[in-house]
């Protein structure tokens, strides 16, 4: 009987880990839903008949979109790319803030070669990507 006892002592805690890890590990990115369309199809810049998946499409390498959910549960939608920033090619990451519904969206940080950008910066790439 004790035999069985050890052996439910181990059993126990790896099947506790693999729930966790099941509800709390890594997930797969999502790729393409609404919010990514969404973001996609809105112009570049104020005033601009380019998308933005367009420009950046254009504009960067390596490119690739991501939709993820906060703990706060805001939309996000997040551009990943190699762009040329400062006369060099590095990688950005530019995320975008969707409202529930789709109503709006507002741009949030911006990563350059893992760096955050003001939003002078961030105002001045989107523009040189609209062109």
């Amino acid at each position: 009987m004790g035999k069985y006892k050890r052996t439910i002592f181990w059993i126990i805690p790896i099947a506790i880990l693999g729930v966790f890890i099941y509800f709390f590990g890594p997930k797969k990115p999502v790729t393409d839903n609404e919010y990514v369309q969404y973001i996609q199809a809105t112009p570049v810049v104020e005033n601009s008949n380019i998308t933005t998946e367009v420009a950046l499409k254009n504009y960067c390498e390596k490119s690739k979109w991501e939709y993820f959910q906060t703990k706060m549960m805001e939309h996000v939608v997040e551009f990943k790319g190699d762009c040329k920033v400062n006369d060099k090619v590095q990688s950005v990451n530019l995320q975008y803030v969707v409202e529930k519904g789709q109503a709006n969206y507002r741009i949030g940080a911006m990563l350059v070669a893992g760096i955050q950008q003001t939003e002078e910066q961030r105002s001045a790439f989107l523009n040189t990507v609209n062109q």
